[in-house]
């Protein structure tokens, strides 16, 4: 089988990237999702300046790399729902982007949802991980009597997250694109 270089190049110029940023995130706590979705950008973006194969091994290569180089294990959740999303955002958009917006965005948001509170409920019940929030934080909603407040402004968060990070995301890799694919020539 013949790989071209170029490809494997960048898919592992955006995994070394993605590593780096999931471990800034462990060390500076208080950007830590900042750092999270800026690690999700560069496996999307492998994924897109690559192929599929690279995307998906970037993904898996950052969170084995993130899972035994970083102290904080939980974040890898948050890192792995928001670089999956990123990537079936784009499959989304090379597929469904003609059939009409309420199409195109409504499965967006039905991933990007169903990705965020899956992996983050899995996290915390099965894994035992707090993720973004610390266990100090964790321990205070649970002792407070009107949780469906503070679970109401998560979700409105989520929501807010959701449209900020899908925007930048494609404006930033829509403006990268004419660079990088200039410079294979």
């Amino acid at each position: 089988m013949h790989v071209k270089s170029t490809p494997v190049a960048r898919g592992g110029l955006f995994t070394a990237l993605s590593v780096i940023s999931i471990l800034l995130a462990s060390v500076f706590s208080f950007s830590t999702l900042f750092f999270l979705v800026i690690a999700a950008c560069f496996t999307g973006f492998a994924y897109f300046f690559s192929d599929l194969r690279f995307g998906i091994a970037a993904l898996l290569a950052s969170a084995i790399l993130g899972f035994i180089l970083s102290p904080q294990k939980g974040i890898l959740f948050t890192y792995m729902g928001i670089a999956i999303y990123l990537i079936l955002a784009q499959v989304i958009e090379k597929h469904f982007f003609n059939r009409g917006m309420v199409w195109y965005w409504g499965l967006k948001c039905l991933v990007f949802n169903a990705l965020f509170w899956g992996l983050f409920l899995i996290a915390l019940g099965v894994a035992g991980f707090t993720g973004i929030f610390s266990a100090r934080a964790i321990a205070y909603f649970n002792s407070l009597d009107v949780k469906w407040v503070f679970v109401l402004a998560l979700i409105l968060i989520v929501e807010f997250c959701f449209i900020v990070i899908d925007r930048v995301f494609f404006m930033v890799r829509n403006r990268l694109e004419p660079v990088i694919m200039n410079a294979d020539r």
